[in-house]
């Protein structure tokens, strides 16, 4: 392992893009201080330079590096220490001030950075490893999932691979523990507030911090994955509930009827199992050439919600441009 997160390290030190492994699912990666490396991130995804990325730092790295600590208030910093002690390494995203000394090309030109500390042997080595190579501590790996901009994220090397006909290196970490992105939280409004579902739920921060996140109704700052239409497969994705005619179907009870469908995928009826399986599923699924896919309607329970949040923009986003049928 130390071998190819060494190779991963001084390609990223190069200013070259890879292929990184998470926990979460794989990322895009170039050094974040470097603008040119991470602008080529925004080219090969094909990605708007206004959607910010998310900064990976070390484990036990100092955060304060990418800080504006004069707009840092005590309210900030008492959430965000009791967030990264309870949850870090792991897949909580943080948004803060931005130090000025950053360039803003990672932030989406946003004067807020998010950052995060992956929980992944591999991807903690390479940032080890690229902060040897830099001779100092304060490295940051700017990572959006590695996949087109607004679909499926990848959870296997083989994944970025087939996304990028092999434009990329990618470091194989095998396949993705949690399955789908970080949850996000910003810190900037004095109070957390959820920008994007994940992992990591709002009980889980409540629990920490004892105030209970309210969803983003402003949509700033802007953050990864929130756009309406994302996660998508080129197949087009619809409720089980609303649709007749034969097609595949993606379902997780074992009551469901599967008899009215051509070729069926069953998950497990478990969020955090479910949430694991689904983009490689979705992949999986785009390859049979069926017309649509059907997926059963999720249990009305919270425990779903970041599952039900990447399926709903999903099915967005794959009936986009599609002609009635």
């Amino acid at each position: 392992m130390n071998n190819n997160a060494l190779l991963a390290a001084q390609k990223l030190a190069r200013g070259e893009v890879i292929g990184l492994p998470t926990e979460t699912v794989y990322g895009l990666a170039a050094d974040a201080q470097n603008p040119s490396a991470v602008g080529h991130i925004y080219a090969l995804k094909n990605r708007p330079t206004t959607h910010p990325l998310i900064t990976h730092i070390a484990a036990g790295a100092d955060i304060h590096y990418w800080l504006d600590d004069a707009r840092l208030t005590d309210e900030m910093m008492d959430l965000m220490n009791a967030l990264t002690e309870a949850f870090w390494p792991g897949p909580l995203t943080l948004v803060l001030p931005k130090s000025p000394n950053i360039d803003a090309t990672v932030t989406g030109g946003q004067d807020t950075i998010a950052l995060r500390c992956p929980n992944h042997d591999m991807a903690q080595a390479v940032l080890r490893e690229l902060a040897h190579l830099q001779n100092t501590p304060n490295v940051g790996i700017a990572a959006p999932s590695a996949n087109r901009f607004g679909r499926v994220s990848p959870t296997r090397a083989a994944h970025v691979l087939d996304e990028f006909d092999h434009q990329v290196w990618v470091l194989d970490g095998d396949a993705s523990v949690i399955g789908i992105e970080s949850t996000i939280i910003d810190l900037t409004r004095g109070a957390p507030v959820l920008l994007r579902h994940g992992h990591i739920t709002p009980d889980d921060i409540f629990n920490v911090t004892g105030l209970l996140p309210v969803e983003n109704q402003i949509n700033a700052p802007r953050a990864s994955g929130t756009m309406l239409a994302h996660y998508a497969p080129a197949t087009p994705l619809v409720w089980a509930s609303e649709t007749t005619g034969e097609m595949a179907c993606l379902y997780f009870s074992d009551d469901f009827d599967v008899s009215r469908f051509k070729q069926c995928l069953k998950l497990d009826n478990n969020p955090k199992s479910y949430a694991r399986h689904l983009y490689h599923s979705l992949r999986e699924m785009d390859a049979w050439g069926v017309a649509r896919i059907a997926v059963e309607n999720l249990p009305n329970d919270s425990a779903w919600n970041a599952v039900r949040d990447r399926l709903k923009r999903a099915i967005v986003g794959s009936n986009l441009n599609q002609t009635p049928t």
